[in-house]
């Protein structure tokens, strides 16, 4: 009997507590294209994101990423499920032209809708993980982030 409820408490599954995160971007300014969203677990991984020339979809250092059409109520919203508690910071832009990027000019400077979590903004380059990253413990978060206009 004892070795039975030892093979039963084995096998079952232990309670990982786990909460969701729901990102809600304000400010996309048309229906083209798509709203990209992007959610790092590391300073690492969030400075290579804000760095890198490319779409963060097929960026292997991200937690996670999503992809939604933009859509006529100028409005996207995402939600992340079973994330264990942490800090993480997100990053969500416009992707207008549907090329999987964020666009920039000559100088660096963005030239489609971005924001953070936080609602931060870097002065003379992107904010640091630290200043966008937001604690999730065991529960449910709700975030907004406005997309600043070039």
């Amino acid at each position: 009997m004892r070795l039975t409820m030892a093979a039963v408490m084995i096998a079952l599954p232990l309670s990982v507590e786990a909460g969701e995160l729901r990102i809600t971007v304000d400010g996309i300014r048309s229906t083209h294209g798509m709203v990209l969203i992007g959610l790092y677990d590391s300073p690492t991984s969030f400075g290579k994101a804000v760095e890198a020339s490319g779409g963060f979809l097929g960026d292997p250092n991200r937690f996670a990423a999503v992809a939604l059409r933009a859509n006529a109520a100028l409005k996207s919203a995402v939600v992340f499920s079973n994330l264990g508690p942490g800090r993480y910071a997100a990053i969500a832009f416009h992707d207008e032209n549907g090329d999987g990027k964020l666009d920039k000019n000559f100088l660096g400077i963005p030239t489609e809708p971005y924001g953070f979590s936080n609602d931060v903004q870097g002065f003379l380059s992107p904010p640091t993980f630290d200043a966008a990253a937001m604690a999730l413990g065991d529960g449910n978060e709700a975030i907004r982030i406005a997309l600043v206009l070039p």
